[in-house]
């Protein structure tokens, strides 16, 4: 469990080049909403690169500028929540809903909503709240979360019924609020085990 908590991230590295490896052999023999769906996997997995490893400091950017935390390096995000929200949900509702794809428009729908969440979250609260003109997750977000987004409503949209957009919009509100920020303070615990300084103090120096 402390590897995992420790490293990940660098797991969705390693996951992020073999996948890619694997859509550039089978792409081309997909239908458009599965490749779409694997693609959004695999920015899933660039984007945590980019909070995590490099340039890595989204856990103290989120503490110290969302939270407003006297203490950003374990407190409300920690290393554990951090592991949930990112592997178990982000993984794991990406993974299925690729896995599925036309045959739960309404999973694919609301993860797709968790990218969107995403981009709102870098490109205009964090920016405007921090003031920051950078933040760990932005560029990830601008340049793969929305037009995959983009991508997937234009090509699902006219699939989808009334049921799977309510059911995905549903489902999409409780992954962002209840498996993100819900999660975070579900296992907030002030004892955690810090991050690493590299995680923390880039964000205390730009906030």
């Amino acid at each position: 469990m402390r590897f995992m908590e420790r490293h990940w991230f660098d797991l969705a590295a390693v996951l992020g080049a073999v996948l890619a490896l694997w859509l550039m052999g089978n792409g081309s023999s997909m239908n458009e909403l599965s490749l779409i769906l694997w693609i959004s996997l695999l920015t899933l997995f660039a984007h945590q690169v980019e909070e995590w490893r490099w340039p890595g400091w989204f856990p103290g950017m989120l503490n110290v500028v969302l939270f407003r935390s006297d203490d950003p390096w374990r407190f409300p995000l920690n290393v554990r929540s951090g592991l949930v929200v990112n592997v178990v949900v982000g993984w794991g509702s990406y993974l299925l809903a690729a896995l599925l794809h036309e045959n739960a428009l309404w999973l694919a729908m609301a993860t797709i909503l968790v990218s969107v969440g995403n981009c709102v979250l870098h490109l205009l609260v964090i920016p405007i709240r921090g003031k920051m003109i950078y933040n760990p997750g932005m560029v990830t977000s601008l340049l793969m979360f929305l037009p995959v987004s983009v991508w997937f409503f234009l090509v699902a949209w006219p699939m989808m019924s009334v049921t799977d957009i309510v059911i995905g919009f549903v489902i999409g509100v409780v992954l962002n609020v209840g498996g993100v920020i819900g999660m975070i303070h579900l296992l907030q615990d002030p004892n955690a085990p810090p991050f690493e300084d590299r995680q923390v103090k880039p964000a205390l120096a730009k906030s």
